[in-house]
């Protein structure tokens, strides 16, 4: 990956995982959707991480091309 992409990778998988635990904690849904969807929103953010310093391709870029 170019610098570029890593830097956006990276601070998308810190957005993600602030996002995730922000459901965790404040999210205003049953319990168990809280916990299933900050739980994914983290584990995609703690990928991209060290997805992003490695230089490896984290899990969402695997998903191919969007619209």
């Amino acid at each position: 990956m170019k610098f570029s992409e890593r830097l956006f990778v990276g601070t998308f998988g810190v957005l993600l995982s602030g996002l995730g635990i922000y459901v965790l904690v404040f999210g205003q849904l049953a319990p168990a959707w809280r916990f299933l969807a900050g739980i994914a929103l983290c584990a995609f953010g703690r990928n991209a991480i060290p997805g992003a310093l490695s230089g490896k391709r984290p899990w969402l870029s695997r998903i191919g091309p969007l619209p």
